[in-house]
């Protein structure tokens, strides 16, 4: 019993201090980002590189997983919709299914898998090999020159690709529905736009924010923990990759919550 509970206390205390350096690392990089640094032509280019690396090279297998899914949801909504007879309310569910949970998780997760492990394991490695401490020695900022550029692409990707998801997902979506129920794009537009509001556009936007923020933060910070030794670069990958799911299951929730109460 009591090594149960000094295990609790100890990670309590391992999420408390986790909590605190990474607030103090989130808010210099907010601060980076007030100066507008990233305007910075150095900064820039590295923003741009990872705009590309990030959300253009995964285009084509996001478009096509963007389509099975929206083809499968749109299929088992209709099928669910019929059964309790609220195909009428069709236009509603897929707003509220697609545009507020499925984009976002579904980009939040296919990014995390590509370029979240990606980039723990550069910063880690930088960190390895005091790379961080050489650009620290020549006056060039990390904040500046590594972190913001990267965290800032994870945010425009995670919202780009979020919005393309629910483009490219209703447009399977209109194929099942112009086939089974001979339903023109216009009037499916006009359905889904009807029952569109502007705090499903509010909630959208503040939950693709954060889980951007976070896709690129978490693992940046937890690579900054890694020491001299080789082998704790697998280790950061395996806890920064935690701590980034557990923060969308957070952000996630808070969603839900914000949805529900306001």
């Amino acid at each position: 019993m009591e090594t149960f509970i000094k295990k609790i206390g100890r990670n309590f205390i391992d999420i408390a201090v986790f909590f605190h350096g990474f607030t103090i690392f989130s808010n210099k990089v907010l601060k980076t980002l007030i100066k507008f640094k990233l305007f910075n032509p150095a900064v820039f280019l590295v923003f741009v590189r990872q705009i590309y690396f990030t959300g253009v090279q995964i285009l084509p297998v996001y478009i096509a997983i963007s389509l099975i899914i929206g083809v499968a949801m749109v299929g088992s909504l209709m099928q669910a919709a019929d059964l309790v007879g609220g195909i009428d309310q069709l236009g509603r569910i897929m707003v509220v299914i697609s545009f507020n949970q499925i984009a976002p998780l579904v980009t939040s997760i296919l990014l995390a898998l590509r370029s979240a492990t990606a980039v723990t394991a550069e910063i880690a490695l930088m960190k390895m090999n005091r790379e961080i401490d050489t650009l620290q020695s020549l006056s060039i900022d990390p904040y500046e020159y590594l972190y913001l550029p990267r965290i800032a692409a994870g945010v425009i990707c995670m919202m780009a690709l979020s919005t393309i998801f629910v483009c490219v997902s209703l447009l399977g979506g209109y194929f099942i529905l112009s086939f089974l129920q001979d339903m023109s794009l216009d009037y499916m537009l006009t359905t889904i736009f009807d029952n569109l509001e502007l705090f499903d556009i509010i909630t959208f936007l503040i939950k693709v924010f954060f889980l951007g923020f976070a896709l690129m933060s978490i693992p940046i910070y937890t690579a900054l923990e890694t020491k001299a030794a080789v082998t704790e670069i697998p280790i950061a990958l395996l806890r920064g990759m935690m701590r980034l799911f557990y923060a969308f299951i957070l952000i996630q929730v808070f969603t839900i919550m914000l949805g529900m109460y306001l």
